[in-house]
């Protein structure tokens, strides 16, 4: 299994439920487009000691890697980064980042 996560916060302007309803907008559209088995958004409460850990964590997980390597290439084709549901994800964030993970 692949997992895909993505940590990020809530631009200044943006409240908390403004972002969540974008991510989840995004994430159900991905799901209905590419036949996801899933998704989870995080919102995090206790950082411990990552204390630059943004504020929330989606993950989404892939059975096999060519269902990771076909959503990456769905999102690349037809400039949909940067329009529709994602574009107005981007707009809402801050502290983007991106891990890759697989089972162990």
């Amino acid at each position: 299994m692949m997992a895909y996560s993505v940590f990020f916060s809530p631009k200044d302007g943006v409240t908390e439920g403004e972002l969540v309803e974008a991510a989840h907008g995004f994430l159900s559209w991905l799901q209905r487009e590419q036949n996801l088995p899933g998704y989870r958004l995080l919102r995090v409460t206790d950082a411990a000691s990552f204390t630059g850990l943004p504020r929330f964590q989606a993950i989404v997980d892939f059975p096999t890697q060519a269902e990771f390597d076909t959503a990456m290439a769905f999102m690349r084709a037809a400039n949909r980064v940067h329009e529709g549901p994602h574009a107005q994800l981007l707009h809402s964030i801050t502290d983007f980042k991106v891990s890759f993970a697989e089972d162990a």
